[in-house]
């Protein structure tokens, strides 16, 4: 038994006449009866009584067909709930997002959760990028987004950018006087003020360190960039973030990004949520906006 027999069963009470209920309902009357006939076998009684007049329904029809008629109801505003979610999402969504990106989306996404979805619940965790990857497995967010080309199984990812890492260090610093960029070699020589593990940056330059032979010198650890940006300006030491970061903030005028070459220190970003567990509707619509404002902020993949 399905929802169409139990339609068309409907309209044969309905209409009183299998011929009758098939023109209504576009179906081959030959057909109707066979809807009918396995119906009354499933249910194992007779469902309506044939007369010379039309078909009238049996007791037991009679019961049925006023089930029957809350059941199909149901369905039918099931669909139009459904339906109305889709077009007005609504309830609790969380995205994490690393510290670095919190300046360019954690407002404008939040603005256009509250202009365009405002019955969806926002919820913005920001911290160190490390961190991300441990929210989204775990479920304390519904999706993050997530630095590295190489992820743990269980993640499903969009790609957003890619950016280059580089030296950060002030304007007046004799190191920056007409610098283009810097060899990785050199940048490792100098004393880093780097987050600790698991942040993404520290990972990319352990990472890039490894491959040759050596060490960062790192003297401080801060887990948190606009403090060690601070650090910088104040002559304090050096550290590496993307331009992209490294351009932001109060302490921007007086700091410069020198790009790091020989190798290159490149990143990939990416929107990751959990692969078993499906994002409800508020949160897909908040990852369709999340997309949506990024994509704005990029061409080919870099930052604009």
């Amino acid at each position: 038994m399905d929802i169409r027999q139990l339609r068309y069963f409907l309209g044969i009470v309905e209409h009183g006449s299998l011929t009758r209920a098939a023109e209504v309902l576009r179906v081959a009357q030959p057909a109707l009866s066979l809807h009918l006939k396995r119906l009354e076998e499933e249910f194992g009684c007779p469902l309506v009584h044939r007369t010379a007049r039309g078909v009238v329904p049996t007791e037991s029809g009679l019961r049925l067909a006023m089930r029957a008629g809350l059941l199909v109801e149901q369905m039918g505003s099931l669909k139009d709930e459904i339906r109305g979610l889709e077009a007005a999402p609504a309830g609790a969504a969380v995205i994490g997002i690393p510290t670095s990106l919190g300046p360019v989306l954690t407002v404008p996404l939040a603005l256009a959760v509250r202009k365009r979805h405002p019955a969806i619940h926002l919820r913005v965790v920001e911290g160190l990028s490390g961190h991300m990857l441990e929210w989204v497995l775990s479920g304390s967010v519904d999706m993050a987004l997530v630095f590295g080309s190489e992820h743990p199984p269980g993640l499903a990812t969009r790609f957003i950018a890619r950016e280059r890492l580089g030296l950060v260090t002030t304007r007046d610093d004799k190191l920056a006087q007409g610098r283009r960029e810097i060899d990785l070699a050199r940048v490792l020589t100098l004393p880093l003020i780097l987050p600790g593990q698991p942040h993404g940056v520290r990972s990319e330059v352990e990472r890039a360190a490894h491959a040759l032979g050596t060490e960062p010198d790192v003297i401080m650890e801060i887990d948190a960039l606009d403090q060690i940006k601070a650090l910088v300006a104040a002559g304090a030491g050096y550290t590496v973030l993307s331009e992209r970061y490294a351009r932001f903030g109060p302490e921007a005028a007086n700091l410069v990004s020198i790009p790091i070459v020989a190798p290159e220190i490149e990143r990939i970003i990416s929107l990751a949520h959990a692969m078993d567990r499906p994002l409800s509707i508020a949160a897909r619509a908040v990852h369709v906006l999340t997309i949506e404002h990024l994509n704005r902020l990029t061409t080919d993949g870099r930052w604009n």
